[in-house]
């Protein structure tokens, strides 16, 4: 789609371009070389702008290289690595550009590093990764290596806290800030990169101010924001 929401092609379906097929396909980032890089279907599949499926890696199970539905996918902008969160492993699985197998991080549980439900993620500019751990009802912040710095939010609808947290987007050309959605709370809540609650906007409705689950977000070029309003079938630009 362009910027004013006009479509400009497809693929994957009975009716889009390309070679490719996917099955409830749920998370997607861009590579430097201009690749699609999708989370399908208990695996990840690399497809160029075309729509044409180059490589795919990956099946359903519990082992290095395996999965369970993977959800986001987020590449390092500091070391290029792929980082796709295992959702129902409970881990966040981490690739070399070549889509081998580097390293994981993470299990079931609610302790520091450990996950119960993980979503979203994504990078700010020095190269932490934030994964956003639903049931839990937290953010977590990691070191690329997978070590363990810090969390922020707890369960319930209060300022700085999170309910069922999913999507999240950072303002890396601008201020830094860390956007979450939160299904629970049908909002978008703020946070520095340490953690530190700067403030919240939306609420259940449909209006265009309002939210009903928002899910994904992320930002443009331009520093839009854009969020996928899940229940109310649309997609919101601030």
């Amino acid at each position: 789609m362009d910027r004013e929401g006009k479509k400009i092609k497809s693929f994957g379906g009975g009716s889009g371009n390309g070679d490719v097929k996917f099955s409830k396909p749920r998370g997607i980032a861009v590579t430097k070389d201009k690749y699609l890089l999708v989370s399908d279907n208990h695996k990840i599949q690399k497809v160029s702008m075309d729509g044409m499926s180059l490589a795919s890696v990956g099946k359903k199970g519990p082992r290095s290289m395996q999965f369970n539905c993977p959800d986001s996918i987020a590449i390092s902008p500091i070391s290029r690595l792929v980082y796709v969160v295992d959702n129902e492993n409970d881990r966040v699985q981490v690739f070399n550009p070549d889509l081998t197998f580097s390293h994981a991080f993470g299990s079931k549980g609610s302790g520091n590093g450990q996950f119960q439900s993980p979503h979203g993620i994504a990078f700010d500019v020095q190269g932490f990764v934030y994964i956003t751990d639903k049931d839990n009802h937290r953010v977590q912040k990691f070191s690329q290596d997978g070590g363990f710095v810090t969390h922020f939010g707890s369960r319930k609808s209060g300022p700085g806290q999170l309910e069922s947290p999913v999507g999240i987007a950072i303002d890396t050309g601008a201020t830094g800030l860390v956007y979450v959605s939160e299904r629970g709370s049908h909002r978008i809540s703020v946070f520095t990169s340490d953690g530190v609650f700067v403030r919240s906007f939306g609420r259940k409705g449909s209006n265009i101010d309002q939210f009903i689950n928002p899910y994904g977000m992320g930002f443009g070029n331009d520093g839009s924001l854009y969020i996928c309003d899940f229940s109310n079938d649309r997609l919101v630009v601030y």
